[in-house]
């Protein structure tokens, strides 16, 4: 059985190669696969994540026992809160001020060292919230809440808002639940 490959199936839907002139060749970049990142089905897919997120947490009482729950740790919580707001004041100033007002590309090797400082609050923010909430949880079920949170409504929510967005909605919801928390 004579195999050619170039009618086999994955080749075939790459196109005509161009005509060799002893060059290299170079082929046209393919488009990326899926929907564009604006286009409403994939805007109602994060938004479904996001809801879906939203509603389990509300089902847990998430909200609620953090505010009120005696067996949360409240000093912990605190903690990650103040490394919460770190992060967002370093992104901030990252992305407004020198990329958007100096016009500075943002990229790791511009800003090594607040790249390193974010990863170490961030780090810090995670081993808190877990302190925090393991209590009344356990542990297993902290890590789904922290990563539900993380990748459901803090990831969904960066690919779907613009930056400056993102920066406003962050203080608006840092202040509303600093004033909620005592």
């Amino acid at each position: 059985m004579n195999l050619d490959l170039e009618q086999s199936a994955p080749l075939r839907r790459r196109g005509p190669r161009p005509e060799s002139t002893g060059d290299e060749v170079t082929m046209m970049p393919t488009p990326p696969p899926g929907l564009p990142a604006r286009h409403p089905l994939q805007l109602l897919k994060r938004t479904a994540i996001i809801g879906g997120t939203l509603y389990a947490m509300h089902d847990i009482n998430l909200f609620h026992n953090i505010i009120h729950s005696p067996k949360v740790k409240h000093e912990w919580f605190k903690i990650g809160l103040a490394s919460s707001i770190a992060i967002m004041l370093i992104k901030a100033y990252i992305e407004l001020y020198q990329g958007k007002k100096k016009k500075k590309q943002v990229e790791y090797e511009n800003f090594r060292t607040a790249t390193h400082a974010s990863i170490f609050l961030i780090l810090i923010a995670w081993i808190s919230f877990h302190k925090s909430l393991s209590p009344l949880y356990g542990g297993f079920k902290t890590l789904l809440i922290m990563v539900g949170f993380g990748i459901g409504i803090l990831l969904q929510a960066a690919l779907m808002i613009p930056v400056t967005g993102q920066n406003i909605l962050s203080v608006v919801i840092l202040t509303f639940f600093l004033q909620q928390y005592k």
